[in-house]
């Protein structure tokens, strides 16, 4: 509980009395209800105000045992016109009330009765002061100062920093000595407590272990904002007659006759208070000072245990999050020295850190000698190096990584990875890749070739007994002569497919690409092919392009628009193309739309993937060229299809050139 100016103590029988205080109140005050006599009059710490319920057995002992001081601080309640009722309201306490009090009324007696009580505290306080002055200077004693020489062996106190509770009984008991003091204690905020309370103590009044204070009770404040020394003989140097009430509260409280703040680089850390001397001579001014020079090594004292606590959590996190991490670490210093080596370096390098740790790096094995030693030497981050070590078999890859900052280099971190599993199944995967690729090829070449081939077989066949006829000849040349383009046709496809041609970028204007693409498309798609709505954006920019595989890509998607809308009973294919984008971020975007039945699921994802068609004629490589047509410019090409059509958009940057009017007919 915080130490409070303005407790009230109720002896009463009755709890029903008491709720209805507490409830009035409302928490303005702290009302402390006790049933035993005794302890209403010999409480320790002093209440603003009494109160007393007359209908308890022991109310007229209870009156008498206290100080007429007190008596006139109190108030009682009773049944009105009763007895002890009316004789109250003749005696010289304070206020008498019925037991039904409003609570407005009883609000405003005890408010009465806390000021009687505060002026009667500040007229002692001056009454006190004027005694001093008043007073002869005291005699003189030939009192020892305090004796600094056990203060030194505070310092000892470091080799418990890792126990705070021990430190402070240690900083006690050192004070205590230093000082010839009969009475010190030590309150201090440790840990992520929220008050300041009592951690050790030599002799100290039994309710100080009960005493706790907020970071924001005025006691605390005021010990931020004043920063120095509270002393009962001086307290008359107090200006504010609230201030001195308040630290006169504390110190009576606590038996105090001086209080110390600990003051360290995060503000107030807490206070050491001490009592008399032994002997029980005051205190002389320079004893002041000396106590002044022991809190401040009580403070650093203090802050370096918890320093030195806060490492040690944050040290054992760092040590479990090394160890528990599944890449192996390595560090070593600015010298070669090895630092740290976890558990998974031990498993990938075969080597054990009672081995290498605090050894040179070469223990660990040559190659990750050399990559660490030329991090430290050249100042500078390699890049990864992967090798197979050849006593394990397993495929290790290290990073390294510069430890320091501001170019001042203190060693060297080394992150290891055992990739051999990662290695072996993403070679597996590339072989499973292969196999899929000359699959798919082979059985694109068989269904295209196979045709062709059928139909020149046939007139072959025919030629013998048809020759002499003109129009078999005629048609012989004819279906011959078709299906061999047909034949080359195939193989120059895989062949651009296999070797790309070397882009010339040249600037081009999207309109003209775009018209010659459609142009391209509708001669490939033969009787498939669809009048294509375009729309294009006048004084369209430039676009730094190679024309052809520009013009390629655009038309394979556009016959694929075309072959989509074959069956379709309203057939639609439309292109847009516009601008977007402002500044630096502009970009050209081509959009090709066919309201066909849309991408089947199972096609989606193998959409760029060659040699991947659902068409009865085609290879499937139409749409791996128009992609990498696109990414070959830097662009991005994106699919949105439904049952209702689909949607290809082409987003190409575009570069600051001289912009052209447009409005090609395609």
């Amino acid at each position: 509980m915080t130490a409070s100016a303005t407790a009230c103590l109720l002896l009463t029988c009755d709890s029903k009395l008491t709720q209805h205080v507490i409830q009035a109140v409302g928490g303005w005050v702290d009302i402390r209800a006790t049933s035993s006599r005794l302890e209403w009059v010999q409480e320790k710490r002093v209440p603003a105000v009494r109160l007393l319920d007359l209908r308890h057995p022991e109310s007229e002992a209870a009156l008498a045992g206290i100080a007429p001081e007190s008596r006139s601080g109190t108030v009682v309640f009773g049944v009105p016109e009763s007895d002890p009722f009316l004789a109250c309201r003749d005696a010289d306490v304070f206020a008498v009330e019925p037991l039904e009090v409003t609570p407005d009324r009883l609000r405003r007696t005890l408010c009465q009765a806390i000021k009687l009580h505060q002026a009667q505290e500040e007229l002692s306080l001056l009454r006190q002061q004027l005694a001093a002055c008043k007073a002869l200077p005291p005699p003189t004693v030939d009192e020892p100062g305090l004796n600094l020489a056990p203060l030194y062996e505070l310092w000892r106190a470091s080799r418990h920093f890792h126990d705070l509770p021990k430190l402070l009984d240690q900083l006690v008991e050192g004070v205590a000595a230093a000082g010839r003091i009969a009475r010190v204690g030590v309150f201090a905020r440790l840990h992520d407590e929220t008050a300041y309370r009592l951690w050790a103590g030599l002799r100290c009044l039994d309710n100080t272990g009960s005493l706790s204070f907020e970071p924001l009770a005025p006691f605390v404040c005021w010990l931020e904002r004043h920063a120095h020394l509270v002393c009962r003989a001086h307290l008359a140097h107090v200006d504010d007659p609230r201030d001195r009430r308040l630290l006169q509260h504390v110190l009576d409280e606590t038996g105090a006759e001086i209080i110390v703040p600990l003051l360290g680089k995060r503000g107030l850390l807490g206070w050491i208070f001490v009592g008399h001397r032994a002997t029980g001579i005051p205190f002389a001014p320079h004893d002041l000072s000396d106590l002044t020079v022991i809190g401040e090594q009580v403070a650093t004292l203090l802050e370096n245990a918890l320093l030195v606590e806060e490492l040690a959590v944050q040290k054992t996190l760092a040590e479990n999050l090394l160890e528990t991490i599944p890449v192996g670490i390595l560090a070593v210093s600015e010298d070669g020295v090895v630092r740290w080596f976890n558990r998974e370096a031990e498993q990938i390098l075969g080597v054990t850190a009672a081995e290498t740790v605090g050894r040179p790096v070469e223990r660990a094995g040559s190659r990750i000698a050399d990559v660490i030693l030329r991090t430290i030497r050249d100042s500078a981050t390699p890049a990864p190096v992967i090798w197979t070590d050849s006593a394990s078999r397993r495929t290790i890859r290290a990073d390294a990584h510069h430890i320091g900052n501001g170019g001042t280099c203190l060693g060297v971190m080394l992150l290891l990875h055992d990739i051999s599993r990662e290695r072996l199944l993403r070679e597996k995967q590339e072989e499973l890749d292969r196999h899929a690729f000359w699959n798919d090829l082979a059985a694109a070449m068989s269904h295209e070739v196979r045709n062709p081939l059928v139909a020149i077989s046939t007139f072959a066949q025919l030629l013998p007994e048809r020759y002499t006829d003109p129009e078999f000849r005629r048609q012989f040349f004819d279906i011959v002569t078709g299906e061999v383009g047909r034949l080359n046709a195939i193989i120059t496809q895989i062949n651009t497919f296999a070797h790309p041609p070397k882009l010339v970028f040249r600037p081009a204007a999207p309109g003209e690409l775009v018209a010659q693409a459609c142009a391209r498309a509708a001669q490939w798609a033969g009787p498939d092919k669809r009048d294509v709505v375009c729309e294009v954006e006048a004084h369209l920019p430039s676009l730094a392009a190679d024309a052809d595989t520009m013009i390629d890509g655009l038309a394979h998607v556009l016959v694929n628009a075309h072959e989509a809308v074959r069956n379709q009973p309203s057939p639609h294919v439309g292109l847009h193309v516009c601008c977007a984008g402002i500044d630096g971020g502009r970009a050209l975007v081509i959009a090709i739309s066919d309201n066909g039945p849309g991408i089947s699921p199972e096609m989606r994802e193998k959409l760029f993937s060659p040699f991947s068609t659902t068409k009865p004629r085609g290879l499937g490589l139409g749409l791996p060229l128009a992609r990498r047509a696109v990414v070959d410019h830097g662009g991005r090409i994106d699919v949105d299809t439904t049952e209702h059509g689909t949607t290809v958009t082409i987003t190409i940057p575009l570069k600051e050139c001289p912009s052209h009017a447009e409005t090609p007919d395609c």
